[in-house]
């Protein structure tokens, strides 16, 4: 009896140390790196209380059958110590299973289960409360005069209001088992019947710790289980998306990576695809719907998957798909277009038709890894957002090569640029009435190898790696530099506008960085005009409406170039305040009825706001008639003159007047 006594008092001072550690880890935790975490606290809190109570258990073991007044007093301090934590802790552990089932916990907190949380939380006090009275009256523990305590009518209460508590937490686990996987479940089914088990054999055995031991493993158990837990949670966030659920970038390369291994991939194809026009939703429904459709809708996309397919979420509206290549057909139709309800504030759905721009690369070598398989859809993916503007791209052998000779040529143009190969050729603008030069727009031209190249050869390709933010500055410098070799001329030098790409207004600074170029050369600002394109829509109108508004306070005149063959024009106009508006040459090109309708009515609308006129793209009489007819009164174009070197457009200058002709 005196040697299992030992034992027995060796497991609570064990099992005490390790519940202080576990406590003191926690505490170092919650306070370093997860103030936030309810559950961290709940199990600090809890590893403390079985510690204290297992040291109490300790004490009364020790001191219990002991006569003299320090063993009277610690044996009933002990013994009401263990009662009372035995409480707090099944208190505690009631709120550890619901912070793990609902993230809530506590008696006011509105949970499914409220009814039997309640009580369980009710009993759990009533219990403590009555062990507290029970003690001083001698109900629940006698202790004889020999220092030994024995149990009373009022602990047998204890105990069975301890049971019920116990049956309703397991009723709880049990009904939504579902949440946890089997791990867990068997980790919480335990930390509550280990203890249950305990009290039914310390019911036999009388005069043994089984309960307060069990306590202390399950909590143990507990300590190291959600560590694990922890850990699992850890590595999941790295491989799936929080706020979908869906496997994010990492996640999908590991699955793919998997699939390598075994020389699978060559079944599958990968498509990395956009929703089309997500700012559109967010812009008219707002945010939360926009969240919404970045769930549920690959949440519809994925019902037609098979098992071994599955989809993931780069960030943003961007998503990753694998699919086998037969499936991959059905898959297109559907990311061409389906429908999507969504619920919203009160009793408000949206009803929209949400389609995809994609990138699609079917595996054929088995080699190769995850993360390229993933370049090469999104390659494709940005090919048909940026180049082609089809909805769906495949990354095949022709289209590497055309993307690797861009890539190539790109680099041929960065260094261009560097070496000084670009020069401006200027084409005169010239008034119908009188047929004087008023004006020319400054186009870049690369001189590659004795070759005149056109913009239309090289625009394309430094707007994608950004070149043309520099080309746009070095032409403004080129014409600065010819404007100021012809004042000193003494010449009568016409407006001369230069072009600027709006991939430059990503520059908060740009309007500035204009004014100090031209002042460097001490150009007057009334003889240059900046153009800036009306087609691309990348950026918002209201950082273009700021762009514009800094270039009026600085002294320049801002006109619209290739006005009408945007998606945008008439918001255009009504934001930002342009001097000049140039008319786009595909509404002169021909002499259609329903083109002349729109032109009139373009003129007509940039009279009415008090904008200048220009028509570019004029290549015969019937042209330049119908403009004049029109009320254009300034045109440029190859019925006139073809873009000039410098020395060509000195002459333009000083000759002023164009000839009368017809073409």
């Amino acid at each position: 009896m005196e040697e299992s006594l030992t034992i027995q008092k060796a497991y609570l001072l064990f099992e005490a140390g390790f519940c202080l550690i576990a406590s003191f880890y926690m505490f170092i935790n919650v306070v370093n790196a997860d103030k936030k975490n309810p559950k961290n606290k709940i199990m600090m809190v809890s590893n403390f209380s079985a510690a204290l109570l297992l040291i109490f258990d300790f004490f009364a073991y020790t001191f219990r059958g002991e006569l003299g007044r320090v063993n009277f007093v610690m044996v009933r301090i002990s013994n009401f110590a263990v009662f009372i934590l035995t409480g707090v802790i099944l208190y505690l552990y009631s709120m550890y299973v619901s912070y793990q089932l609902f993230g809530k916990a506590g008696i006011t907190t509105r949970v499914p289960t409220q009814k039997r949380m309640t009580v369980i939380y009710f009993l759990c006090l009533f219990n403590i409360v009555l062990i507290s009275v029970t003690k001083i009256t001698g109900g629940l523990y006698e202790i004889d005069d020999k220092n030994f305590y024995h149990r009373g009518p009022m602990y047998y209460v204890s105990v069975g209001i301890t049971a019920i508590v116990i049956l309703l937490v397991i009723s709880i686990i049990l009904q939504y088992r579902r949440h946890f996987d089997p791990i867990k479940f068997l980790s919480m089914i335990s930390y509550i019947v280990l203890p249950g088990i305990a009290a039914g054999i310390q019911s036999v055995f009388y005069g043994f710790s089984f309960i307060n031991i069990a306590i202390g493993f399950s909590l143990l158990l507990m300590f190291i289980e959600n560590s694990a837990s922890q850990a699992r949670e850890i590595i999941n966030v790295s491989k799936y998306d929080v706020r979908t659920g869906l496997l994010n970038e990492h996640g999908c390369i590991e699955k793919l990576n998997r699939l390598r291994s075994k020389k699978q991939t060559t079944r599958y194809a990968i498509v990395f695809f956009d929703i089309a026009k997500f700012s559109d939703i967010n812009r008219k429904y707002g945010m939360k719907v926009g969240d919404a459709v970045l769930k549920e809708y690959p949440e519809k996309i994925g019902k037609i998957l098979q098992e071994d397919e599955f989809i993931g979420r780069q960030g943003s509206d961007h998503f990753i798909a694998v699919v086998r290549k037969e499936n991959l057909k059905k898959f297109e139709e559907l990311l061409s277009g389906t429908e999507l309800e969504i619920f919203y504030g009160m009793d408000k759905k949206a009803l929209m038709n949400i389609s995809s721009v994609a990138g699609i690369y079917e595996v054929t070598d088995p080699s190769t890894k995850g993360e390229d398989l993933l370049a090469n859809a999104y390659t494709a993916l940005l090919y048909a957002k940026t180049v082609s503007n089809k909805q769906f791209d495949y990354m095949t052998m022709e289209l590497r090569e055309k993307i690797d000779h861009e890539r190539q040529y790109g680099t041929l143009l960065t260094d261009g640029l560097e070496k000084g190969e670009f020069s401006a050729f200027y084409q005169p603008k010239v008034n119908l009435e009188d047929h004087k030069l008023c004006g020319a727009e400054a186009l870049a031209r690369w001189i590659h190898e004795g070759n005149v190249i056109h913009p239309i050869e090289f625009v394309s390709v430094m707007e994608k790696n950004d070149s043309v933010c520099a080309l746009d500055f070095y032409i403004l410098g080129v014409v600065c530099r010819d404007i100021k070799g012809w004042m000193d001329k003494g010449m009568d030098i016409p407006v001369i506008s230069v072009n600027f790409s709006r991939r430059n207004l990503s520059n908060k600074n740009l309007a500035k960085d204009i004014n100090d170029v031209v002042e460097s050369y001490e150009v007057p600002k009334e003889l240059i005009e900046i153009e800036i394109t009306e087609t691309n829509d990348e950026f918002p109108i209201s950082v273009l409406r700021q762009f514009v508004n800094d270039l009026h306070e600085l002294g320049f005149k801002v006109a619209v170039d290739d006005f009408g063959c945007g998606s945008a024009s008439l918001s255009l106009l009504r934001e930002a305040d342009f001097d000049t508006l140039k008319i786009d040459k595909s509404f002169i090109d021909n002499s259609f009825e329903k083109d002349l309708t729109i032109l009139t009515h373009i003129i007509n609308l940039a009279k009415a706001i008090n904008m200048s006129l220009v028509a570019e793209g004029v290549e015969n009489s019937w042209q330049q008639e119908k403009l004049r007819e029109l009320g254009v009164g300034i045109v440029q174009g190859y019925f006139f003159d073809e873009p000039v070197t410098k020395e060509e457009m000195e002459k333009r200058i000083r000759r002023k007047v164009y000839e009368r002709k017809k073409k």
